[in-house]
């Protein structure tokens, strides 16, 4: 999740030139609004070039390098403007972030650490240090700084999903739980925290509350396949395979080559009696993988569904070197036909 931009600085960076440059920094400013990173950067680097100590001119630069990706120049920047100016609290800040994203975490959360000494009650720079922890694998510390940042301001929903998230790897379901329902409750749009609240609900059988969840984390997430799988997991799962195959069938659209989206719509259309889409999508299963099982063992109930023995039993001797267990259990259903 990229990191917050903080763009209330360049409300005050024009009182800082000189007058000579003020044109220079509106033109500046009027680029990034634009998101014309490359030029802004040319136009501050004109800025510095005559003021060298402009600290104002550095974060602008480092602002544009952070959104174009480009950390390590960010970092950079950002750099020069902490020393020109030490007391610079969101220049730290956006110094860890530009850090974090090097995976250099120690020193990402030494950055921010420098922040809460110039500002204790800064929740934002406890939230970062929390995603360092996070992504450093210190989750008990993690924790720690998200509940800090939480204490300071307990309206941001990302703290608490970020806090679930950490006790998801420690294996301490419920308190996963509560975190994400806090987060879903405060109003977080990530679609994240709905798609794992919903796997949690699915587990437990509330169903219901499962689909609610899954059904949120696709209309914020409609590109997320995970989130399509479970609410189509959830529905076969509870004997509704009609309502299962649309699900289904956007996973398998977003994820063309993905075997289970695949494999899944093809047993919801068999459950759902549609022989005739059951077969293309079972095929479509086989170009993926030719020697998937459960896709030869699927089309084959299809066929004994339809009545249609000889292609039955085709299906059933490319099974029996594959899986003899579930040819065995295909063979039993074909015996039954006349």
């Amino acid at each position: 999740m990229k990191k917050i931009f903080f763009a209330a600085v360049f409300v005050t960076v024009l009182t800082m030139c000189a007058a000579s440059q003020e044109s220079l920094f509106d033109k500046g400013l009027r680029q990034i609004n634009s998101k014309q990173y490359e030029e802004a950067i040319a136009t501050f680097q004109q800025v510095v070039s005559t003021e060298p100590n402009n600290y104002a001119a550095f974060y602008n630069i480092g602002l544009c390098q952070y959104d174009l990706e480009r950390y390590d120049k960010a970092a950079e920047a950002f750099n020069r403007a902490v020393t020109i100016k030490p007391d610079n609290v969101l220049a730290w800040i956006q110094l860890g972030n530009s850090l974090d994203y090097q995976d250099k975490y120690n020193e990402a959360i030494a950055a921010y650490q420098r922040a809460l000494q110039l500002d204790p009650n800064n929740a934002n720079a406890n939230f970062e240090i929390g995603v360092s922890h996070y992504r450093k694998k210190n989750y008990p510390e993690g924790i720690k700084a998200f509940k800090e940042s939480i204490r300071l301001d307990g309206s941001n929903p990302d703290a608490h999903y970020r806090i679930a998230l950490c006790y998801k790897e420690l294996k301490q379901g419920a308190d996963a739980q509560a975190e994400f329902e806090k987060s879903v409750n405060l109003g977080i749009k990530n679609g994240f925290a709905q798609y794992e609240l919903g796997k949690i609900y699915g587990d437990q059988g509330a169903l219901d509350k499962a689909i609610a969840q899954l059904n949120a984390a696709v209309q914020l997430k409609p590109e997320m396949t995970d989130a399509w799988m479970e609410l189509g997991d959830v529905y076969y799962n509870s004997n509704r395979s009609v309502e299962a195959i649309a699900p289904y069938k956007r996973a398998a659209e977003l994820s063309p080559n993905y075997l289970d989206a695949a494999v899944y719509l093809a047993d919801a259309y068999l459950n759902a009696k549609r022989y005739d889409d059951a077969i293309p999508a079972y095929n479509k299963a086989l170009a993926i993988d030719p020697k998937n099982a459960e896709s030869i063992y699927g089309l084959g109930l299809v066929y004994y569904n339809q009545k249609k023995k000889d292609l039955a039993q085709q299906q059933y001797d490319k099974l029996k070197p594959l899986d003899a267990a579930l040819a065995a259990k295909l063979l039993d259903w074909i015996n039954k036909l006349q």
